[in-house]
């Protein structure tokens, strides 16, 4: 590999990571990107160059993956792939250190790794949260070859990416300085042993999905709902909240059956909120129609929550009667019986819909009402919704489905199926619906659930058990269907263990930068 230049190496392997992500996608692209990461990693001058070097390489991924953000936001959007290609670069620059002191290819392929899947693990835990460009994300297209992530959960597809990407550079390293004894690229044993790594793994996960058992008599009819409401504007157009909801309970009249067990719509699909305190019009009007169809409706709305009967949390609002309470992006359910359940959506996008670290800010003096600015409220319980004479499911709302741990809570508390609503229409027709689409495919395969989805614009649908895409809506369209969804109870490995791979990688990453610094002192 005789190119030098650092900045054609940084640009290439960042329009390659670019194309591994829908809608392009091609994943293995991912692994020519990274030896080219490796090869700048060998050419740089300690950690300031690695990291220095690579951040247009992360710049340039971020800006093709995720350029849709800045339509939802523009200061926000472009200050996440700012600072995100930041973070990435200082990573980068930690995984340099360790390849430059570890002189055995396994030990710097695997501990170099750990270092990068620690860092999106870690990412996926803080209050400044953007999880969407991890490695393994850009697999989801390509399920067949990640079966096994119902073990290890999905950093796996990460580490192995990584590793499997050291072992060919070193590869083409090895070969480069061999030209006189004539060896080869392919004869070496880097090449060797990084194919043979990643071969195995995909023979492994063709192995599992071939005996893959997806049948099952318990199955639950299910209503979505794809409003198609037109987030740009204000009240989706419409002159009140009232009409916008009597049109799609008319459209549901035609969809709901004698089978229906439950029925579900996007978040944001009931407009003008719902008070904890008292039952609006609207309100009153679900109910009566759960009552007539005889089952529960699922719908996104925000929602007041008042602490009458608990100690309010430190950020909370308080309202002109000087009662604490907060406002959530929820799911709430409309029982035939005249009851309501809630779910306060757990994951907030940053900045967008909360105020990164309010809670610890609140603990400042400085002169503010965190209640006020910080947005919406967190919530903390993850809550299931029964369907009619059936299985129970959550309503995870939006950004809560990139968080592995939120949907797997919803399975250790027996969920027969997932549901996700959302509201992707703040991103227009971009590639931004197609990879959440997607990526739902790996929480389909980590819990081994059938994965329904309702959104406002699309993509809705259901992705089966085993990752495969079962039914899509077609973007930008206003439709209603009902879905026989299959029910399970089993639970995944990674279901009852959580994260003991990513503590592993953590293990790797403490192991490897440990090595780093004590050299440095001697």
């Amino acid at each position: 590999m005789n190119i030098r230049n650092k900045w054609i190496l940084s640009g290439l392997a960042g329009v390659l990571m670019g194309l591994s992500f829908s809608p392009f996608p091609f994943p293995f692209l991912l692994f020519a990107a990274f030896i080219l990461l490796f090869r700048l990693s060998h050419l740089s001058n300690g950690f300031r160059d690695a990291a220095y070097h690579s951040y247009p390489a992360f710049l340039v991924w971020n800006i093709i993956g995720t350029y849709w953000l800045t339509m939802a936001t523009v200061v926000g959007g472009t200050a996440a792939i700012l600072a995100n290609s930041a973070i990435m670069a200082v990573v980068f620059g930690l995984m340099h250190l360790i390849v430059k002191r570890f002189s055995s290819v396994w030990l710097a392929g695997i501990l170099s790794s750990g270092v990068w899947v620690t860092y999106e693990w870690l990412h996926l835990k803080w209050d400044l949260a953007w999880p969407w460009l991890i490695l393994a994300n850009a697999w989801s297209t390509h399920t067949w070859a990640v079966q096994y992530i119902e073990f290890t959960g999905f950093l796996s597809v990460s580490f192995l990416t990584i590793t499997v990407s050291y072992f060919l550079y070193d590869g083409i390293l090895n070969a480069s300085k061999s030209v006189n004894a004539k060896t080869s690229f392919w004869q070496t044993k880097s090449f060797i042993s990084g194919t043979s790594i990643w071969f195995f793994s995909a023979l492994l996960s063709l192995v599992m999905l071939w005996n893959l058992d997806l049948e099952t008599d318990e199955t639950v009819h299910v209503v979505i709902a794809q409003p198609n409401y037109d987030s740009y504007l204000p009240i989706a157009g419409y002159n009140d909240t009232t009409t916008p909801l009597l049109e799609l309970t008319a459209m549901m009249d035609s969809v709901v059956t004698d089978q229906t067990q439950i029925m579900f719509w996007p978040e944001n699909a009931l407009m003008g909120g719902v008070d904890q305190l008292f039952k609006s019009y609207n309100d009153r009007h679900l109910l009566s129609k759960a009552a007539e169809w005889g089952i529960p409706v699922v719908t996104g709305a925000p929602f007041f929550m008042y602490y009458e009967d608990e100690e309010a949390p430190r950020v909370h609002r308080t309202d002109r009667e000087g009662r604490a309470f907060n406002y959530f992006n929820s799911a709430v359910a409309y029982y035939p019986d005249g009851s309501m359940n809630f779910y306060n959506k757990i994951r907030l996008v940053p900045i967008v819909e909360r105020m990164p670290f309010a809670h610890a800010l609140s603990r400042t003096p400085l002169p503010v009402n965190w209640g006020e600015v910080t947005g919406f409220g967190r919530g903390t319980e993850m809550i299931l919704f029964d369907s009619t004479n059936g299985p129970s499911s959550p309503a995870v709302v939006c950004y809560d489905s990139v968080f592995p741990d939120v949907v797997r809570r919803s399975v250790v508390k027996n969920a027969g199926f997932i549901t996700v609503i959302t509201n992707d229409g703040w991103w227009g027709n971009t590639s931004g619906h197609i990879q959440h689409y997607e990526f739902a495919r790996l929480r389909a395969i980590e819990t081994r659930r059938a994965v329904v989805r309702s959104a406002n614009n699309g993509i809705s649908g259901m992705i089966t058990a085993d990752g495969r895409p079962h039914t899509k809506t077609e973007y930008w369209t206003r439709t209603a269907f009902e879905l026989e969804v299959p029910v399970y109870e089993h639970k995944t490995f990674y279901v009852r263990h959580g994260d003991w791979f990513n503590f592993l990688m953590l293990f790797m990453a403490l192991t490897g930068l440990s090595g780093v610094f004590l050299k440095r002192k001697q």
